[in-house]
């Protein structure tokens, strides 16, 4: 499944590189693949609402305590900037902030925050690159979506001013961490699972140097925050290479645990539709599906059973619900009395809140096994 929804003819085959932990796909995309997946038909910076609104305050949290200070005027890049909503809550809160956000399926340009934001569509190397720099640039969740993530760090490295003008200037790259194994390898425009060693590999081919590595915490929990900048006693090198691959192993071992957890999560996954179609099955209920958004998808897209069975999509606010070929209710608690089995779809996270819920309500949820929940 790709990050938007859309079912995605190619299966998943992975590697692992024995030597770093990084994961890839075992045949890599070209740039001009890569390129093809956001077309017009990519539709996941245009899926707004409160969730992504609150996502990007606390992305802008984040970026905000690992850029900031930068000095009044300062101009900041956002490379696959989605909806905005990140830049536009950092611009909010820091008036002194110029900003260009670029997204290669961007539904449209526009400006915003009283002509400080600016959005477009695009590719950086395409729209930018030689042309305009920048005090700081970041990247959220998008690295893992480059063909060569060594070329893509080498791009925004080029979109930096030059260090002797602007001593503090950095890239903040935040993307999936690599543990515990979570849903973005679930997702087949994620081509790289990357670890900090594979980071640091990665930074020091494209001429960076990598300044700090934290894990996100909170509601960011899964993701990790890389803080880079330029040295230029270092020269880029070349291309990704991803060193000594290994196929992932069906045992759930490895030499550095990031294969082993990886291998159990996708098993997990494997094992899901059997595991639902059966509780499904011995309950004789009629069944409705918790949740319209990534997670949903997910389970339409690897537990292609289990989703026939549903026969409705409830949530609280029906407006933010993705396009999945289901009917959308709002979740009332009544609706419980007609003996509806609910199968919670959304962040594992969430599971155990909803769920609770669920019960309180009189209903019966039914949620993912533990070893996807962690």
């Amino acid at each position: 499944m790709l990050s938007d929804g859309r079912i995605h003819s190619c299966p998943l085959d992975k590697l692992r590189c024995t030597a770093c932990g990084l994961i890839r796909h075992r045949h890599r995309l070209s740039p001009e693949g890569v390129a093809a997946i956001y077309d017009h038909d990519y539709s996941l910076p245009a899926m707004t609402g409160t969730a992504e609104d609150a996502r990007g305050r606390a992305y802008a949290d984040v970026i905000a305590n690992a850029i900031i200070p930068l000095g009044p005027g300062a101009r900041l890049l956002d490379v696959g900037c989605g909806s905005g909503a990140m830049l536009s809550a950092l611009l909010a809160e820091n008036t002194f902030i110029h900003a260009v956000g670029i997204d290669p399926a961007q539904p449209q340009p526009r400006t915003g925050a009283g002509g400080r934001l600016r959005l477009r569509r695009g590719f950086p190397e395409q729209l930018l690159d030689g042309r305009e720099t920048f005090d700081a640039v970041v990247s959220i969740n998008t690295i893992e979506h480059a063909a060569d993530p060594v070329a893509f760090l080498a791009t925004l490295r080029r979109l930096l001013r030059s260090t002797d003008r602007s001593p503090s200037s950095s890239v903040a790259v935040i993307c999936p961490a690599a543990t515990p194994a979570g849903n973005e390898l679930l997702f087949f425009d994620h081509l790289w699972t990357i670890t900090p060693a594979a980071m640091a590999c990665f930074t020091a081919k494209a001429g960076l140097r990598l300044q700090a590595h934290r894990p996100l915490s909170g509601s960011l929990a899964g993701f990790q925050l890389f803080v880079l900048a330029a040295d230029a006693t270092i020269r880029e090198t070349g291309p990704t290479n991803a060193g000594r691959d290994a196929a992932m192993p069906d045992n759930g071992t490895s030499d550095n645990g990031t294969a082993g957890d990886a291998a159990a999560y996708l098993q997990a996954w494997r094992t899901l539709d059997d595991r639902f179609t059966h509780d499904i099955l011995r309950l004789g209920r009629p069944v409705q599906m918790f949740g319209a958004g990534q997670m949903a998808a997910l389970l339409r897209a690897y537990a292609p059973r289990s989703w026939a069975c549903v026969e409705r999509l409830v949530l609280d606010r029906p407006s933010e619900a993705w396009p999945l070929d289901r009917v959308v209710a709002p979740y009332a608690v009544d609706d419980h009395a007609s003996g509806w089995a609910t199968l919670v779809a959304v962040h594992p996270a969430a599971q155990g809140a909803v769920a609770a819920r669920i019960l309180a309500d009189g209903g019966l949820p039914l949620t993912l096994p533990p070893s996807i929940r962690h």
